[in-house]
């Protein structure tokens, strides 16, 4: 009796892992557009509100020799997912009237404006920021005429959620 007992253990043992393997290979085998799509909190739909607590990178600062410290600060942004632009608030900033164009990489929201102008006694030719909708981080970079890309502000930002009233 315990003999057949333990063979019945066994034999179920060998099933449940043979069945086991199935679900972990088929699930494997997913397209890669459902992983990517999983990976992307959020719809790709519509107006997304944000709002972010942002200040001066340090290393930025340095390298564009900036004095003044400036303090962090909470600030709105906006990705239109139908226009293919957006936009966040500041000095410097790419304003909700200039917005920048949209490019979605993984998780990671673009946002790019072609500039020229000078400030911090350098020419400015882009401007960009970054928000990834996993971790929340939020990065603005100038574009410079020498060919420097430097990260001036960092910070964290959330999705608004507008109350239903």
């Amino acid at each position: 009796m315990l003999k057949n007992t333990a063979i019945g253990i066994a034999i179920g043992l060998l099933v449940m892992g043979g069945i086991w393997g199935l679900v972990h290979l088929m699930w494997d085998s997913r397209p890669e557009t459902d992983l990517i799509a999983e990976s992307t909190p959020g719809d790709s739909k519509g107006v997304m509100d944000l709002i972010c607590e942002l200040e001066l990178d340090l290393d930025g600062q340095l390298a564009l020799g900036i004095k003044e410290n400036e303090p962090s600060r909470i600030t709105m942004a906006q990705i239109d997912f139908e226009k293919k632009s957006g936009w966040y608030q500041g000095k410097i900033a790419i304003s909700e009237s200039r917005a920048g164009t949209l490019n979605l990489m993984g998780t990671r929201m673009k946002i790019y404006r072609p500039a020229m102008f000078q400030r911090f006694g350098v020419m400015i030719t882009g401007e960009e920021f970054v928000v990834d909708r996993k971790t929340g981080s939020f990065v603005q970079s100038l574009n410079l005429n020498d060919g420097r890309n430097v990260k001036l502000i960092k910070g964290t930002c959330a999705k608004v959620i507008k109350p239903p009233f």
